[in-house]
């Protein structure tokens, strides 16, 4: 038996199950340190965005396989 945690709308994911918030918040309190981070020794907008970048596109496209393959 499969369990669902998140449902797909037309091009997102949205978490239906307390599973799918766990995993959703994880990422975003994973993101909140890196980005103050960044934005803590960053010059300009374009420094920080090249310092978060590699970060949030891993963690978007982890969190982007858990919700693909836990979805409906």
């Amino acid at each position: 038996m499969k369990q669902v945690w998140f449902k797909k709308t037309n091009w997102a994911y949205v978490p239906i199950n307390a599973m799918g918030v766990v995993i959703t918040l994880l990422a975003i309190a994973f993101m909140i340190p890196v980005v103050i981070a960044a934005d803590r020794t960053a010059h300009s907008v374009t420094d920080e965005l090249y310092e978060i970048f590699v970060y949030a596109t891993c963690t978007a496209f982890w969190w982007k396989w858990v919700a693909g393959k836990t979805s409906e």
